[in-house]
């Protein structure tokens, strides 16, 4: 199998809902993301997988608005927002395997605090609406009450997701989303991944579990060295690859 040379990642720009263009992190003398180009289609849900140290999590921290890059562009449907990062806080939410709420809070009053920083007034009648409305669509609707501290596992993995979808974001972003859940609650979660995204809603997830993106992913891209090898759709990747294992890919893209 030929290693080919990185190069970028692009598709139809008329699909695109977000593109990262020639994209270079650097802290100190390292290069994190180098010259990293991919586009993001709106509606999909896409992995993306790499070795640790490759630069997905500084990645994931430019596409949350968290590091500004040191060169390159960044497209949020065609309109450069490189130096308006702050607008990517309105149209993302984050989730990580890490918890984000208040364990000496209920689920309700996380879910309340968390609003306040999207902007939303307590006092908004629709509010309280909204957040019902989310929280039923995790299943967590006839738990509100329950201090966080006091609920299991898969419900605080849920919390943190409905925290993430409290301003109705078009893109939720998930860094190693199912890490320490059981078989049957990694089920449970991608079900409600599954229906966010039926809205039309644009979902990027990290993971290292090509079986969680053979699965629920409709197109994956490999990250090596602060670029992307490839993208290619779950679909046409034993035709694209020759029927080689993806652990085989893997292992050859990312020497």
């Amino acid at each position: 199998m030929k290693k080919k040379q990185s190069k970028e990642v692009k598709e139809d720009q008329s699909t695109s809902l977000i593109s990262l263009q020639n994209v270079t992190k650097q802290f100190g003398k390292t290069v994190v993301l180098d010259n990293l180009s991919i586009d993001i289609i709106e509606g999909e849900i896409i992995g993306l997988i790499g070795r640790s140290g490759c630069g997905k999590s500084t990645l994931l921290k430019i596409l949350i608005g968290f590091y500004a890059a040191n060169s390159g562009n960044i497209l949020y449907r065609g309109e450069d927002i490189t130096k308006k990062l702050d607008k990517l806080k309105h149209i993302v939410g984050y989730t990580t395997q890490e918890n984000s709420f208040y364990d000496k809070l209920t689920i309700y009053e996380n879910m309340k605090y968390y609003s306040k920083l999207y902007g939303y007034k307590p006092e908004d009648r629709k509010l309280k609406h909204h957040i019902h409305d989310v929280l039923e669509s995790v299943g967590l609707l006839s738990h509100k009450n329950k201090l966080a501290e006091k609920i299991s596992g898969g419900m605080k993995r849920r919390l943190d997701f409905a925290i993430s979808l409290i301003h109705d974001p078009e893109i939720l972003i998930m860094d190693e989303p199912t890490t320490g859940l059981d078989p049957l609650l990694v089920k449970v979660f991608w079900h409600i991944v599954k229906q966010f995204n039926k809205k039309g809603k644009t979902v990027i997830v990290i993971t290292h579990l090509f079986n969680e993106i053979e699965e629920n992913c409709d197109r994956f891209a490999i990250m090596n060295k602060g670029r992307f090898e490839f993208a290619v759709r779950v679909k046409d990747f034993k035709k694209k690859f020759h029927n080689n294992s993806f652990d085989e890919v893997f292992q050859h893209y990312t020497k």
